[in-house]
C-alpha cells in the first residue's frame, strides 16, 4: 500500500505542477510583447517532462508490485 500512497502524493503534485504550467501560459503570453512561440514551445517542454515522470512512477509502482 505504502508504494500506491507515495505515488498518489506525487501524482498531485504533478497535477499541480501541470495547474502551474497552463497558468504561465495564460497569463504570460497575455503580456505585452510576449513571446508567443517561446511560450508555447517552454509549456509543451515541460508537459512531455510531466509525462516522462509520470511513466517512471508508474514504472516504480510495476517494480514495487513484483510485476517486472
Amino acid at each position: 500500500m505504502r508504494p500506491q500512497i507515495v505515488a498518489l502524493v506525487l501524482r498531485i503534485g504533478l497535477l499541480a505542477f501541470g495547474i502551474l504550467i497552463f497558468l504561465f501560459l495564460w497569463f504570460g503570453t497575455g503580456a505585452e510583447r510576449s513571446p508567443i512561440g517561446l511560450m508555447i514551445g517552454l509549456t509543451v517542454a515541460a508537459l512531455a517532462a510531466l509525462w516522462w515522470v509520470e511513466l517512471q512512477i508508474q514504472k516504480g509502482l510495476k517494480v514495487a508490485r513484483g510485476d517486472e
